[in-house]
């Protein structure tokens, strides 16, 4: 019988072009960063884990070059050579800090890539100085090679400790966007929300000279209310789940208000956070537990904030995607975690129901608890600590219903202005004025 053989070998041009297409460049920014806090993290484990004052990244963006520098520790020449650059995670690489951020070997690769064409790579390590060593990367060269390496060279570091990754030749779309203020905006106030609680630990991180300010992450604790807790140990994989949720805003006082279906919604939602880093931030759709066998999200429910933290050691238990900006919802450790997201959630969407006809009592209770940050809230017990929110004593119910008419908007100004107030909203002023007609026509 004939045999043959189908060649299977990579291409360059697959890992240059082809693995680049589908991240965006603010994940390549955060794939750099992740690097560097897993650089701060296997550095600090010497010390305190928990405090990353000292360390930082800075991050320069414009139309021409992107570089970032950090104090990290630097990367040894071992693992330069033998497994920072190889496509993918060796098996016999050497393993991580623990509950590191950093997982599919491909993060940095694909990163610079992304970018531009001309790169240059520099490291240096305390233990190490001699090992200091400089990569410069000419991509169209490089990809003209048959052979994969990279070369190394040794520089003085002169005191550096720590690792520096300067590109440029900026691919057009690229270049475009570094100069955009507006993109830079977002970046800092993304990094802001997904590295929040490594910024909380110290960490710092400057994009173009501005530190970024952390996004700090709370729900609401009183005497009346307070968060749902609950803290276990996932049977099969070991990996540490922590959940909490509550009120983190002042739900809408009447969601079939068109202005209240965008306003602020944002921030509501499930949050998901592999071993600190947020991966999934105010989701509102099925990838977490929404019109899954449950409500889909609705503006009503405005207000609630629910975050479940993975942790473990061995971060490919997590259930994170490579771009660590998405959820592999499928994996067991996950669909184990939605039965108790549920129980975290069900409680505030019936509140939201009651709270619409006992406005003023709901508001006074939200009022007087204090929105408490996430970090300082632990689980009191090994049993879930359920969500507390104001109760209600129940009035014989009144059949309500709904009126709605349009009118054009020059006489709907003219009406607010009569009373008063020209920004009164469209709800508002048919409030208003039924009740004017009710007074003054009904007598009641």
């Amino acid at each position: 019988m004939a045999q043959w053989t189908a060649k299977a070998d990579p291409t360059k041009d697959f890992f240059i072009d082809m693995i680049t297409r589908d991240i965006g460049l603010d994940e390549c920014i955060f794939d750099l960063l992740d690097n560097s806090i897993d650089g701060a993290s296997r550095h600090a484990q010497r010390h305190d884990r928990s405090n990353l004052s000292g360390y930082f990244v800075d991050v320069q963006l414009s139309d021409s070059e992107f570089a970032i520098k950090d104090n990290c520790g630097g990367m040894s020449l071992v693992d330069a050579t033998e497994y920072a650059f190889h496509f993918g995670r060796r098996s016999t690489a050497p393993k991580d800090a623990e509950n590191s951020i950093g997982l599919y070997g491909i993060g940095m690769k694909r990163a610079i890539f992304k970018i531009g064409r001309q790169i240059q790579i520099k490291s240096a390590t305390t233990d190490t100085p001699d090992e200091a060593f400089v990569m410069t990367i000419d991509v169209a060269a490089w990809a003209a090679k048959k052979e994969w390496e990279f070369p190394l060279e040794h520089f003085e570091p002169e005191g550096f400790v720590g690792t520096e990754i300067i590109v440029s030749e900026l691919r057009p779309a690229t270049s475009s966007e570094f100069s955009d203020q507006i993109f830079i905006n977002n970046m800092r106030k993304d990094v802001g929300k997904y590295y929040s609680f490594f910024l909380q630990s110290g960490f710092e991180i400057k994009i173009n000279g501005v530190s970024v300010k952390q996004h700090v992450y709370g729900v609401r604790d009183g005497e009346d209310i307070s968060p749902y807790v609950h803290e276990y140990v996932d049977a099969e994989t070991g990996v540490q789940v922590r959940i909490i949720s509550g009120v983190a805003g002042t739900p809408p006082e009447d969601s079939g208000d068109p202005s209240t279906l965008t306003k602020d919604t944002e921030s509501w939602g499930w949050y998901v956070v592999c071993n600190d880093r947020v991966v999934l931030a105010g989701d509102k759709t099925e990838k977490t537990i929404w019109g899954d066998g449950f409500p889909t999200w609705h503006p009503q429910y405005n207000g609630f904030m629910g975050l479940i933290f993975f942790s473990s050691e061995n971060p490919g238990e997590l259930p994170w995607t490579t771009t660590k900006r998405q959820i592999d919802e499928t994996l067991p450790v996950f669909r184990r975690a939605t039965s108790f997201m549920r129980d975290a959630t069900r409680k505030y969407l019936d509140y939201t129901n009651t709270r619409k006809a006992n406005l003023e009592q709901a508001k006074s209770a939200e009022s007087s608890a204090a929105i408490k940050p996430i970090a300082q809230i632990e689980a009191r017990s090994a049993a879930p600590a359920l969500m507390k929110l104001p109760t209600f004593d129940t009035a014989p119910k009144i059949r309500m219903g709904t009126i709605s008419y349009q009118q054009p908007l020059t006489l709907l100004n003219k009406v607010a202005q009569s009373f008063g107030n020209s920004q009164m909203s469209y709800k508002q002023i048919g409030q208003k004025t039924f009740e004017y007609y009710l007074e003054n026509e009904v007598g009641e």
